[in-house]
Parts: structure tokens; C-alpha cells; sequence
């Protein structure tokens, strides 16, 4: 008789799974409502996000007044743990770089076309009916508001679309948890890397009542400081007469005369969470951030004094991120290759490679990601692409996936915003438009969603699950399963909060939020159809610059212990918009754990981590109830992170 979920696991109880999908649903609600409606707080842009945190911080003081009063009904840390990967897997997925920016995409095409744009001569007939909503009498309410998704003709006319691209976003989730089960021994066991995202949950929920941490002197006082500070910055939002204390410039207007103004906007932010989580990263990865982020500025100047006209585009920043995201995969797969090896080896043959500690075996892995692949390549192959471009996506797109995944684990950064750099860019660059043709070129539109920034993506929150599961001893069998049931619930609530809120509040009337994606993808579908062109070969060399720089800069790190630049620095600082916000925090941040580590040395960090798990608990607190006061009474509020 098969073991009851209760009976063996210490935290993948049903218990835990029940109460992690309770606060799915709300969660998602959350998320879409402060991302898109009111715009306020972006949740999901973060590695550690906003809401689950502070969900964790409420459920951990919950439980620890339960255990004096009731010891023997307190949950465990392994329970906690549960209900905090579930969460992440469930608001991963309601994202703004995920299905938020999916949903907004389906009737944009036929809401705004006109006859002026030609959008319906252009591409309408490369989009089956079933993939899109095109009725423009079911998109009235969706744009404008003052209506309800709970309409016959509106549910049945969302039908397929959400079907379809719902079923789309499970496989995809699917494949990449086989493929985190197929590296997860070499990355955790193995070459046993740091996972500095998960180090405030642990340390948040140790005996279930976050014992030791609470109740440290280091860490009230961080805690105060910047919960003090977000409540009097919430507060001068509404009442502009009270001192604002966020500390925030923009130096770039100083700069007026060329080539110095090449340097563009510039602010200087400091944000306390932020300098609070780049305290647990690595020298190398803080330093690299904000240098390479200064040498791209270098780099304006130096395009400016040189006035390339044969090379408008110089110097390529995007192309030079893309390449150097390349370089990463590359580099993860070769540092795997050994273990990744093995793991074929054992699927193929009757070898037993794999514990009893694997969430499945290695061969239902393979086959599970070899599937997976498949059916995505299928799916796209049903939106119009051709196979070959409908596979080399779905390569692509794991690979980048993959490297994320291996950046967060090994160096943890607060945040991975890699704009416009996916692989939808990279196919149109290398083939052109003109040879992609209107069916590849419009699929490759709707699949936007999936690549434009990979901020919010749920398979770095599967590996990190894993890793939590091997600290605490969970059931890692037990604990994939509830990932991808706590995926699926995710998956149909953000669906429904996107269509309720919308039908609600409209689109084009009510959302203050980002909505500006569909825009951006449909405006870039019409350039690529009415001036088509072949292979950019400039942009092309930019990338090859972009990936050699990158396992040069790896080689480099290899050879010399004391190299001090990381190619995850480069790739992180090269493109994207959130790194304008944050290049600063990670300056003060690197500066104070340099000199903690150069003067007082180890003991002194160590001692110094309760402070900085402070800061960032502080800020998230009280961040966090601003942004739901907001929401419950239906009024703008301070944000304490924007992008």
C-alpha cells in the first residue's frame, strides 16, 4: 500500500499543500492587482519576491504564537518550507514576464488594428482562431472596462486561447523541472553551489518559529531602520508636507556637453533590500555588476567621440548581452558535462544512477524533457512555424532558462532582468525577417511573453525547492509533485485574476500598471512584415563579441584566482532597464562587505548577517502592507520598488 503524504515527509504533509493552494489564488490575485492594475510594486521582478516573503514572515509569527499556546499543532520548518516553494512556483507564473504579459498579448492584434496600421492585411491570417480572441464585441469589455468575464459569450470566446497557452505554459514548466531533476545532483551535491536566494527563508523559518534570527539584536535594529523609513516614505506619498527619505538622483543631467552627455540617464538609487540581499552575494559578482554597468557608459562615450555612421547601433549593448548569456549556457553545460554524461549514460542503460533523494528517476527525466520538447516544438509548429525555427526556440529558450537557473544557484543576484536579448531576437537577427516569413514572424510575436525579460520564470524557484528539500529533508518526490500542483492552481487562478480585473477595471481605461509589451511585439511584428530583412550581420558580430568575451572572461576566472571580473556581471549590467535602478545599491553593498571582510574579516560578516536579513525584511514588511492598503481601498499608493 502506497505511504499516505503525511506519514513519512517532515514538511510535504497535506497539511503544508493544503494551506500553500488556500493562499494560491490570493497570492496571484496580489500579484496582477499591484503589477498591472495600480502599477504600484512590481512583486515578481525580484530573485526573492516581495509577497511570498512577507506571506512566510506572517505564517512563521503565526506559528510561532501557536507553538506557545499549542506546541503540538505548530507546523515544522519543512512545512513552512513547503508552503514557501508553492507559493513562488504559483506567483512565478502570474508574473508580469510571464502570463500577465500573455493574456494582455491575445486580443491586442484585432483591438487596435486600423486601417491605417494594416495590421489585418499584414498578419490576421497567419493567427488561427483558436489562438487569439478576435471578436472585437467580447474585447470591448476586456479594453474598456465595467463588465464581466462571467458572460457566456466572454468565457466561450476565452476558451481556447487560455486553453491552449495554458496548456503551453504547463509543459513548458514540466520540461524544465526534468531537466533541473537531470542537473540538480551536480549543482547541489556535486559542485555543491551556494543558493544565497534561499539563505532568509532558512534562516526565517528555522525551528518554525525563526528562532535566532527574530530575536537578534542586529536584526530588529535593520528591521527598524528600514521599516521606519519605507512607513515615512509611504507616508510623504500621500502627505508631500512630511520628509521624503528615499535617497534617489539622477546624475546624468550633469553631464551636457559631448561626449559626456552620451552617458544618458543615470540615477542613483539606494535601495536598502537591495544592499541587504547583494550583501550574501559574492565580491566578484557586486563588483562586477556596477563596474560593467560604468563600462557601458564608457562605452556610450566612446561611440559618441568615434561617430561610427557605418555602425549606428554601436555598441550593440543588447547583442552584447545576448552573447554573453550564450557564453553562460555554454559554460554551465561544460561544467556539467561529466555528471550530465552519467545521468545519459544511466537513462540509457540499465545502470542505477540515480538515489532514492531524486524527485524521479533519470531516465523518466529524459524522456519527460525529450517530451516536453516536443510538444512545445508542436505547439508552435501549430501557431504557424515552421519546425526547424519552432524547434531551435524551444533549444533556446531552455537554454536560457538553464543559464538563469545556474546564475541563481552559484551567485544569487536580487535580480536577473535580461531585456529584449531572447530567443526571438536571436532567430530574427540570425535569419532575417524577410527569410523567416509572416507565419514564424507572428508566432515568434505571440511567444513574447516567454523571453522578453526573464525576471519572474519558475524554474529557478524548482531548483532552489530541490535545494531546500536536501537542507531540511524533505521528500524530494513528494515535493516536485506539490510544485507542479501548486503550478497548476497557479496557473488557472492568474488566469482568472487577469480576466476578472481586466473585465472589471478595462485594460485601456482602468490598469495603471505595464501594459505596454503587446505594443511593443505587435509594433515590432509590423516593422519586420513591411520592411523585411535579411541576416544583420553587425548585430551578428556583436553577439559573437558578446559570447567570446564571456568564456574569455570565465577562462580567465579559472586560470587566475585573483581575476576579479565575473562574465555573469557583464551579461547582467550589459541591457535591461532595472539595472538603472539598481547599480548603486550594489556599490554601497560590495563597499561595506569589502571592508567588513578586509578589516574584521569573517567572524565579522558572519556576525553582520542578521542586520542585512534586516533590511531587507524591514523594507518588504512594511513595502508590502502600503502596496495591499492600496489594493484593499482601491487607491494609488507608495511603491517601494519600481522599475
Amino acid at each position: 500500500m502506497k505511504e499516505s503524504l503525511h506519514s513519512t515527509s517532515p514538511g510535504v504533509t497535506w497539511r503544508a499543500l493544503i494551506i500553500g493552494l488556500f493562499l494560491i489564488p490570493p497570492n496571484c490575485y496580489w500579484v496582477v492587482q499591484s503589477e498591472v492594475v495600480w502599477g504600484t510594486t512590481y512583486l515578481t521582478i525580484v530573485s526573492l519576491f516581495f509577497n511570498v516573503t512577507f506571506v512566510l514572515l506572517i505564517l512563521v509569527v503565526l506559528n510561532a504564537l501557536l507553538k506557545k499556546s499549542s506546541p503540538s499543532a505548530a507546523m515544522n520548518q519543512g512545512e513552512l518550507l513547503t508552503i514557501y516553494v508553492m507559493l513562488c512556483l504559483g506567483s512565478s507564473v502570474a508574473g508580469n514576464n510571464f502570463l500577465e504579459n500573455l493574456v494582455l498579448s491575445l486580443g491586442h492584434g484585432f483591438w487596435y488594428a486600423t486601417p491605417e496600421n494594416e495590421w489585418s492585411q499584414l498578419f490576421f491570417r497567419f493567427v488561427p482562431d483558436w489562438m487569439a480572441v478576435k471578436d472585437k464585441t467580447v474585447l470591448h469589455g476586456f479594453y474598456e472596462g465595467d463588465s464581466s468575464i462571467y458572460i457566456v459569450e466572454h468565457l466561450t470566446a476565452w476558451l481556447k486561447p487560455l486553453a491552449f497557452w495554458g496548456s503551453f505554459a504547463w509543459v513548458s514548466i514540466f520540461t524544465l523541472l526534468c531537466v533541473n531533476v537531470l542537473i540538480r545532483k551536480a549543482w547541489t551535491e556535486h559542485e555543491k553551489l551556494s543558493y544565497p536566494i534561499i539563505q532568509l527563508p532558512l534562516a526565517l523559518t528555522r525551528n518554525g518559529t525563526g528562532a535566532g534570527l527574530l530575536s537578534n539584536r542586529l536584526f530588529i535594529i535593520g528591521f527598524g531602520l528600514t521599516a521606519t523609513i519605507t512607513l515615512l516614505n509611504g507616508l510623504h506619498f500621500h502627505y508631500p508636507v512630511l520628509p521624503n527619505f528615499r535617497l534617489r538622483t539622477n546624475i546624468g543631467p550633469l553631464f551636457t556637453e559631448k561626449p559626456w552627455n552620451a552617458i544618458g540617464w543615470m540615477p542613483v538609487v539606494i535601495y536598502p533590500w537591495i544592499v541587504g540581499l547583494t550583501f550574501f552575494i559574492p565580491l566578484d559578482l557586486s563588483f562586477s555588476v556596477w563596474f560593467f554597468y560604468l563600462f557601458t557608459k564608457i562605452q556610450r562615450i566612446t561611440a559618441s567621440v568615434i561617430g561610427w555612421r557605418s555602425l549606428p547601433g554601436f555598441p550593440y549593448l543588447n547583442q552584447q548581452t545576448t552573447g554573453g548569456w550564450l557564453g553562460l549556457f555554454v559554460i554551465a553545460i561544460w561544467l556539467t558535462r561529466r555528471h550530465l554524461g552519467a545521468v545519459f549514460r544511466s537513462a540509457l542503460s540499465s545502470e542505477k544512477l540515480a538515489s532514492d533523494t531524486e524527485p524521479m528517476r533519470h531516465r523518466s527525466a529524459l524522456i519527460g524533457f525529450i517530451a516536453g520538447l516536443a510538444a512545445l516544438t508542436l505547439f508552435c509548429m501549430m501557431g504557424g512555424m515552421s519546425f526547424w525555427i519552432a524547434l531551435l526556440f524551444g533549444v533556446l529558450l531552455i537554454g536560457m532558462e538553464i543559464t538563469i537557473t545556474r546564475m541563481r544557484a552559484e551567485l544569487g543576484p536580487p535580480i536577473h532582468e535580461i531585456g529584449w536579448v531572447g530567443p526571438d531576437t536571436i532567430i530574427a537577427t540570425a535569419f532575417g525577417s524577410r527569410r523567416l516569413g509572416g507565419g514564424n514572424l507572428t508566432m515568434l510575436t505571440y511567444l513574447y511573453f516567454t523571453d522578453r525579460i526573464f525576471a519572474s520564470h519558475p524554474m529557478p524557484h524548482q531548483l532552489e525547492g530541490f535545494k531546500i528539500a536536501e537542507r531540511v529533508g524533505l521528500n524530494a518526490k513528494r515535493l516536485m509533485i506539490a510544485m507542479m500542483v501548486a503550478t497548476t492552481v497557479g496557473i488557472v487562478s492568474s488566469l482568472w485574476a487577469l480576466l476578472h480585473s481586466a473585465y472589471s477595471k478595462g485594460v485601456a481605461a482602468g490598469f495603471m500598471g505595464y501594459t505596454g509589451l503587446p505594443r511593443e511585439s505587435f509594433g515590432r511584428l509590423a516593422g519586420w512584415i513591411n520592411y523585411p530583412s535579411n541576416t544583420n550581420f553587425p548585430q551578428l558580430g556583436f553577439i559573437c563579441i558578446g559570447f567570446l568575451f564571456s568564456l574569455v572572461m570565465m577562462f580567465l576566472r579559472l586560470r587566475f584566482l585573483w581575476w576579479p571580473l565575473h562574465p555573469v556581471g557583464y551579461a547582467l549590467s550589459t541591457s535591461g532597464w532595472v539595472i538603472n535602478y539598481i547599480w548603486f545599491s550594489f556599490l554601497v553593498s560590495w563597499m561595506i562587505k569589502w571592508i567588513l571582510l578586509k578589516h574584521a574579516h569573517l567572524k565579522a560578516y558572519r556576525n553582520a548577517t542578521p542586520f542585512f536579513f534586516g533590511l531587507i525584511l524591514g523594507e518588504y514588511t512594511v513595502g508590502c502592507l502600503w502596496n495591499l492598503l492600496g489594493i484593499i481601498l482601491g487607491f494609488q499608493t507608495y511603491g517601494f520598488f519600481e522599475s
